[in-house]
């Protein structure tokens, strides 16, 4: 992937020592050494040589897997510092295995220009622990109106655009993004959401959100906009990704775009996969 800051150059060379190596791909599910040499793998094998002056990790009852890379990421940064900025963020990123991670726009200001995309990669330049990329926004002020000048930032390095937070609620305007975006050669990230639907909806529709007297949000919400995106993308032959995936319904949504050859992804946060409304009644 192009267009990643970060502020480090990764050590010459690395072992890692003894740890417990997961790799599906390679079959390996053993214990191992890893021999990294300039930020990449260069072997895995049982007690590699390292050369003189090489870091070495005792990593004696720790797992090693593949790096991750996490496709959708809040750093807050600019104007929300006091909740999350590159530093923190790339550093948990860290913690936690990831190798890169890609930031949403809707920042305050929104990313929708290139002097405010080029100084967020200047200063991850400095701040960031892990490579970062930065989506840019699909309408100015993600106010879903007017587009972005997308092959402006595209050639500043936008690595996707999203106005993530608020579905682009124009169709007419996805379609020019559509349009737009597969002349910049970037994938649009996309917030699934019918909001006369949604309304001032806080959780799931259904029984649970009928007995604690909230109001819900019906799954066609979210199922209905991907439908148009997807029959849009495939109009416009274009590239969508939809973002944090909630819904049943949703799921087969993507089914029947990509049975249609749409060039479609999805992604699912970890409390859409491990959580249901029936989990609110506890709160």
């Amino acid at each position: 992937m192009t267009h990643l800051d970060v502020k480090d150059a990764p050590p010459a060379e690395l072992v890692i020592r003894d740890a417990h190596v997961v790799d599906p791909r390679a079959g390996i599910d053993a214990l191992r050494d890893v021999l990294v040499r300039g930020g990449k793998v260069a072997e895995v094998g049982e007690a590699l040589e390292a050369t003189a002056g090489c870091e070495e990790i005792d990593a004696q009852g720790l797992h090693a897997l593949p790096a991750f890379v996490d496709p959708h990421v809040h750093l807050r940064t600019p104007g929300r510092e006091d909740e999350e900025d590159i530093a923190s963020g790339t550093r948990s990123a860290a913690a936690g295995g990831f190798c890169a991670i890609l930031a949403m726009p809707n920042t305050d200001p929104v990313v929708d220009s290139e002097p405010i995309l080029s100084s967020l990669r200047e200063r991850a330049r400095s701040e960031a622990h892990v490579p970062v990329g930065f989506l840019a926004a699909i309408t100015r002020g993600q106010e879903g109106r007017e587009l972005t000048e997308m092959g402006e930032l595209a050639d500043a390095g936008a690595v996707a655009f999203s106005d993530d937070g608020l579905p682009v609620r124009d169709a007419n305007v996805m379609r020019l993004a559509l349009q737009y975006q597969r002349l910049a050669g970037r994938v649009l990230a996309l917030h699934e959401e019918d909001a006369a639907l949604s309304g001032e909806g806080v959780m799931h529709e259904g029984e649970v959100s009928a007995v604690l007297g909230m109001e819900g949000v019906p799954s066609v919400s979210e199922s209905l906009m991907i439908g148009r995106d997807a029959a849009l993308a495939r109009f416009e032959d274009g590239t969508i990704h939809v973002q944090h995936v909630s819904a049943r319904e949703s799921v087969e949504a993507i089914e029947r775009a990509k049975a249609d050859g749409v060039r479609i992804t999805a992604e699912a946060s970890p409390h859409h996969l491990c959580l249901t409304h029936e989990h609110v009644r506890e709160l």
